[in-house]
């Protein structure tokens, strides 16, 4: 799942490169999320706190943020994107796995905002993620 979600937000970056310059200001960030599944089988709730420095580099150039992920496994079904942020659908195959995935990004500048949902069909039964992220800038890169 976290292959997944990585090409979710990938895709929403490299998406922006062809649009307007994004709505964030370069920094230091701090990037909080939080995983709730719905699934037959047990799946404790996912929380994750991580800080990047976003250069206006990596802003100007949202691709830079893609790295060496392999995009060929995604259907991107639906695209909107913004300066203050973006909308997208799409559907990922990986080892065997349909997921689909709807993704509402908004950017204000000095913070962010992000909502996922999934839905799959596992060997285990039908399984639905929900992903909150927020994202703060909280000072300069060293």
């Amino acid at each position: 799942m976290k292959p997944i979600l990585t090409a979710a937000l990938a895709l929403g970056l490299v998406s922006l490169a062809h649009a307007d310059r994004p709505n964030i200001e370069p920094g230091l960030w701090e990037y909080e999320t939080r995983m709730t599944v719905e699934a037959a089988f047990p799946f404790p709730e996912q929380t994750d706190t991580t800080t990047d420095c976003v250069t206006e580099e990596d802003v100007s150039k949202a691709d830079t943020f893609i790295g060496e992920l392999d995009m060929e496994e995604c259907d991107i079904t639906r695209q909107e994107m913004r300066v203050d942020g973006a909308n997208y659908e799409m559907s990922c195959t990986q080892e065997g796995i349909t997921v689909d995935m709807v993704m509402d990004m908004q950017f204000y500048g000095d913070r962010s905002e992000g909502l996922i949902t999934t839905q799959a069909q596992t060997p285990m039964g039908p399984m639905k993620s929900t992903i909150v992220m927020t994202g703060r800038r909280i000072g300069d890169c060293d």
